[in-house]
Order: C-alpha cells, then structure tokens, then sequence
C-alpha cells in the first residue's frame, strides 16, 4: 500500500508530508535549524526534503507561525502539542500464519495504564502469563495512540500512529506483541476512527476539509469520508497497526458512528485493506444498529468484510436478568427478556439489522441467524459497562459470586466468542473509572460533560459532587489492578472456576466449532432455556435457568455435563436450581 502520510525514510534523508489543501504556506520546523519551506502538489499534500533528516529527528509543521505536530507522527517527545519524531520503521515479524484460529478466541479487554503498577508496555509484557493461564487466548488492548497528558481511557486521540508516551516507546509496544506471540497469545488493538479527540487537534485548524460539518457525533465533528485523502490517513494507520506492529487484528470504536454518505466505502475498503495487510486478521466492529450484512460469509465461510461484532444485546439482556436494571441498554417496556435471551443464544442479535420497537424474541430486520456464531462476541462486563456508571463499580459490588459465576458460565460455554474485562477471570472489583489528565480549563469542560452524559445518555440521577473527579491523579488510581488481590483465597477460588470454564471451552466446544454450525434449536419452560448448537462435528447443548427459583425442563442431559449451580435429573424432567446451568457436548449419530 502506497504511503501518503507520516515521515518517508530513504538512504540519506526523509521526506515530509502534511495534507492541507486549503493552507496557502506551511513550513517544516526541525529543532535547532531554519524553517524550511513546504511545497504543495495537486492533491493537497505539502512537501519537503531537506537533507541530514534521518532517525530521531525531531520536527513539526507551522502555518502563520503556528506550530504542530504531524497528525502521522510515529512517536512524540513532549505530548501531544510537542516534536513528532523521525522512526525507523520496525522490523518484520517474518511471521506468515496465524497463531490461531478464531473459533479459538478468549479476549480479555485490557487497559495499559491500569494493567500494571508501571502504566506502561512492559509493565503488561511481564505479567502475560497470568493472562495465558487464566485460558485467555487473546488480548484486546484498549487504544494505545497518544493523548493529552499521561492517563486516558485512549478514546480521545489526536496523534492516532503514535504510541502514548506514558506507555513507552515503539520498540516497547512491538515487544509486548512478540512476548505474547511467544506465550500463544494474540493482541488485537481498539482503534478509534470516528473522531478526533477535543484536546490539541490542529487539524482542524489547518484542514477543514477533514470533517463534515453537518455531521455531529457524541465526542465533536464528524470525519468527512467523502473525501479520498482522509480515507487514506485511516488504511494507512489499520495497516501500520497490523503489520510494523504485527498486531493480529483490530477492533474498530462505534462505526455507527461514522455517518458520512462514504461509510460504506470507507468501511469495506477499510477491511480490504486491513487483510491486504494481514490476511487472517481479526476485524472486529462496534456497531450499534447490529447490521449484520458487515459479518457475512463468503462459500468458504471466510468473513467477507469484519470478522465479529461486539454484541450488546447479548450483555444487556443477561445484565437485566442478574440485576433487574431496566437502563444501560435495556430498557424496553412490555418485553420478554427470558425470550430475549433464548433468541440472543440461538442467533446472536436480539434485535436483527435496524428492527425497531420492543422484542419479544422474534423481531427480524436483516437476519442474524444466517451468520455463524463466532461472528459475535459476548461479554458482560466491560470498559464502557463499568465506566459510564456513576460508582464505576464492577458486578461483583452489585450481584453474588453465583450470579457472577452462572454469567462467566453463559458466556465462556455458549459458541460465541467471549470477552471478558481484566480481572474479571478472578471476580476483581478494582471500579474504572472515566479519567484523564488535562489542564484545567480543559478538566472543566470534561467535568461538565461527564454529568450530562450521565443524566441524558447513561440515565444515572446524579447530584454535583456524586462523580468522581476524572482529572484527579486518585480517580486514575482507583482502576489500576492491585496484583496483590489475586492472592486472596477468595480470588483464587474463582480463578480456578474460569480456569476450569475455559479449559472446558478448548478440549469440548473447539473441536465443534472448527465445523459449521447447521442449527440451532432452543426450547423453553417458565425461565429455564435450552438451546442445542448442531455443528457438522456434533452438539452443544446448554439448559440453564435464570431466575431465583427452581425451574423444571423437559431434557435430558445425554453427555458428560460440566455446571454452575445445582440441578438433577429425574426421568426426562431436568431441574435447575437458581441462577444454574448445564452444558455437555454429544457426537451427532451418522446419517448413513
């Protein structure tokens, strides 16, 4: 893929680039030399070639005596309004397959700043093996890209190819990867390309034709796709991410998000581009009108464009059952939810495309049920769950280990690919809370939002004074992972039970989710559910009961069983206690 943005390295010097179409004069700015003069092709694309501009340069741009990094900038020295820095481009891994395949996927979502006591890159590399034992296959590491001051959640970028200072350097962050590469674990990055964060964006300033002003998003103005060169800046940064770095996918923040007449284009050729790079990478989206045409197969059951989406329904569904909140995403008057659950198992989506209104388990817009089960990804637990709370506190602190340990169950045995969020593997409850560090003028705005998004978007009742301070050094504090806490036999105990789920998951649901799944087949008494998972390989069958009461199914269980809670077999009546489970697996008889 042709290079249009970011510093280009040759033998003796680098060429600067800077897109800009309506700018009259940039200069370059290099440390401790004259400006030099930028020079403008017929694209928009300023630039300049001096000579001794090799690696370590430090440099930025300057319109009107205004100076800026470069929006490509591959490493800063001094934040996010300081020098970019000339890099070398890293090595090639020489990798050429994948490490696994991605039926074989246990995410933990991680944050770098919190991961550790370090905060950094090579804080999280020496404490993978916690991550490779607990049975976690994956990582999914919240943005890494550079941002104003030395802690942020990392959705409020500016510099989208700079690894965040605070974090450490490239050569750190490509070490991280290869550590895990080395453990069998694979990292998939967030990356966020639906806006701009509020706090030293330049561009704006300097290329107006880099957002569409009739397009507003939650976080600023929208980014305008129309336009071929700001495309570019995106593929260009998805296949940095998978190939310098050698991530083996990427996860992609609220395409609902993107709203331009090119979002469509944009996202296919954003996937086409991505496996140009990497060819098996794993494209996962966040995208909340569940529009399942992005997750179609193609004849050899290769995803066509991403490769899974967060589901929400499935979270918000399960979330309501242990907790009897009617918010954070279910809110839905007159529903069914044991019927919503049952159709979640069964298809993936509760609510199918752009379906409308209330479910009641039936509901179809595009169909999810034509998609395999690993095109979705199930949690119910993570960083926006648990943030955009007023407490920021983690289930634990609002439901019973038994409750916790029936939702791991659900999650971890049904064929959809799991996530869950660091530290959940052991029931932590370390809260996360939203943070950041800005001055404070900035730091005010922040606060105010963070109310009004909490009353209208989150629907929290909260008074001034009820939300932690997001600038406070003590908020960022509060959600860092005391590793002391795994010690605890409490911690222990349920560590050994997601040991336990997940080795489950990997000797009795892998070999038949390596098979196309054929059907799916549910049955339901009061609130107990059972759903049969036809692979070509054989059956998952898994019954379970989500209410506080004792539930009777017409079932027999038939195989080995692995379960959460108690039940007992009586004839051909299964019995379920409270918040209990089942799930054993069967080889189909042959049809000769």
């Amino acid at each position: 893929m042709p290079s249009r943005f970011g510093p280009h390295l040759d033998d003796t010097t680098t060429q600067f680039r800077l897109w800009a179409p309506s700018a009259k004069n940039i200069d370059l700015i290099l440390k401790d030399r004259e400006p030099v003069p930028m020079v403008r092709d017929e694209a928009g694309l300023w630039s300049a070639r001096p000579d001794n501009c090799g690696p370590g340069t430090r440099y930025r741009f300057a319109i009107g005596g205004k100076a800026f990094p470069d929006p490509a900038s591959r490493q800063q020295d001094g934040g996010t309004a300081g020098w970019s820095v000339v890099c070398a481009p890293l090595l090639p891994s020489g990798r050429k397959e994948p490490l696994r395949p991605w039926h074989e996927t246990i995410i933990c979502e991680v944050h770098v700043g919190t991961a550790s006591p370090e905060g950094t890159f090579a804080g999280l590399a020496k404490r993978l093996e916690h991550f490779r034992d607990a049975g976690f296959t994956a990582l999914e590491i919240m943005p890494v890209n550079a941002f104003p001051g030395r802690r942020n959640w990392g959705y409020d970028g500016t510099l989208i190819y700079a690894p965040a200072e605070a974090y450490g350097s490239r050569e750190d962050l490509r070490s991280l990867v290869d550590r895990a590469h080395e453990l069998g674990l694979c990292l998939i990055l967030d990356v966020v390309y639906n806006h701009f964060g509020k706090f030293d964006n330049f561009i704006e300033s300097y290329a107006p034709e880099w957002f569409d002003n009739d397009v507003e998003t939650p976080w600023g103005k929208g980014i305008d796709f129309t336009r071929e060169m700001v495309r570019q800046f995106y593929y260009e940064n998805a296949g940095m991410w998978l190939g310098e770095f050698d991530f083996d996918g990427l996860r992609f923040d609220a395409i609902h998000e993107i709203q331009t007449e090119a979002r469509d284009l944009f996202l296919g050729d954003l996937a086409k581009v991505a496996r140009s790079v990497k060819g098996d990478a794993k494209l996962i989206i966040e995208n909340m009108d569940n529009i399942a045409s992005w997750l179609d197969r193609d004849a050899a059951n290769q995803p066509k464009d991403f490769t899974a989406q967060w589901n929400d329904d499935i979270h918000h569904v399960l979330h309501y059952l242990v907790t009897g909140e009617g918010k954070n995403g279910y809110d839905e008057m007159g529903s069914d939810p044991v019927a919503d659950l049952e159709k979640g198992l069964a298809d993936g989506f509760i609510h199918d495309g752009e379906a409308e209104g209330g479910s009641d388990g039936t509901s179809r817009g595009e169909p999810a049920s034509r998609l395999p089960l690993d095109a979705f990804v199930s949690y119910v637990q993570n960083h926006d769950q648990i943030g955009n709370r007023a407490d920021s506190k983690r289930l634990p602190d609002r439901v019973s280990a038994e409750k916790l340990d029936f939702l791991h169950f659900v999650t971890m045995l049904a064929p959809q690919v799991p996530l869950f969020f660091m530290g959940e593997e052991a029931h932590l409850r370390t809260p996360f809370p939203f943070f950041v560090d800005l001055p404070e003028a900035a730091a005010a705005q922040v606060r105010a939002e963070r109310y009004t998004q909490m009353r209208e978007s989150f629907e929290e009742e909260v008074e001034e004074g009820d939300l932690p301070d997001p600038n406070a050094l003590e908020t960022f504090q509060r959600a860092v992972i005391d590793w002391t806490e795994f010690e605890q036999p409490e911690r222990q105990a349920a560590f050994a039970r997601f040991q336990t789920l997940a080795s489950w998951r990997r000797e009795r649901l892998w070999p038949l989710a390596a098979t196309p799944c054929l059907d799916a087949r549910t049955g339901r008494h009061g609130t107990a559910i059972v759903v049969s998972w036809i692979f070509e390989g054989g059956v998952l069958t898994m019954a379970l009961n989500a209410s506080d009461r004792p539930a009777d199914l017409a079932c027999v269980v038939n195989g080995p069983p692995i379960t959460t809670g108690d039940f007992a077999q009586h004839g051909e009546v299964l019995r379920l206690g409270p918040w209990s489970a089942v799930a054993w697996t069967w080889t189909r008889p042959s049809e000769e």
